[in-house]
């Protein structure tokens, strides 16, 4: 027979993390945070330049609106030189085209512009930045040279310093579309 050992109770007790426990974890903190951040700031880029073509894209559909419910004309203008942009509405009292509502500023670091787009949006004939969009009293939008016909060439074009690039167009019955240039092609959201 086997002679048991007496059951003795280890009292050992920890005071905390060793140095090299701490220095391991801040290591794997470091090298987590090296890998999301950037990817975070590429995600709050492209955030800010769908949330502005969106914003652009309801400001255009508040135009049309606003030139249906006024039984008039009314535009988008923008200002590429401030990325500023507003919505005029034509008063018969002045005559001429009053501004609505202030100024909105594109988010930080959008601008107006192509980015790296290889083409034209919205079926434009030539690629180019629209920097009035004017719709009649019927919500159709038309041409600024006082004719009245229908204009199917109106495209906002926004782009971040990445060369990222979104397109607000306005269809020729005053519908407003969204596209994105991914993929050397526009694709409509």
């Amino acid at each position: 027979m086997q002679k048991q050992k007496p059951f003795t109770k280890s009292v050992h007790t920890s005071a905390g993390f060793t140095i090299l426990e701490l220095v391991v974890v801040v290591a794997v903190i470091l090298v987590l945070s090296a890998i999301a951040i950037p990817q975070a700031m590429a995600t709050l880029r492209a955030y800010r330049l769908a949330s502005s073509a969106r914003a652009v894209a309801h400001q255009v559909s508040l135009a049309r609106l606003r030139a249906e419910t006024e039984f008039s004309n009314a535009q988008l203008v923008i200002d590429p030189a401030t990325n500023t942009y507003t919505i005029q509405v034509w008063d018969k009292a002045v005559p001429g085209f009053v501004v609505e509502g202030g100024a909105q500023v594109l988010s930080s670091g959008i601008s107006f512009g192509f980015g790296a787009a290889g083409g034209p949006a919205a079926g434009q004939a030539a690629m180019q930045q629209t920097v009035q969009t004017r719709f009649n009293s019927r919500g159709i939008p038309i041409l600024l040279d006082g004719s009245g016909n229908t204009n199917p060439n109106d495209v906002v074009y926004l782009a971040d310093a990445q060369g990222d690039a979104y397109a607000v167009g306005v269809t020729v019955g005053g519908h407003v579309r969204v596209y994105q240039y991914t993929g050397g092609a526009w694709k409509q959201l």
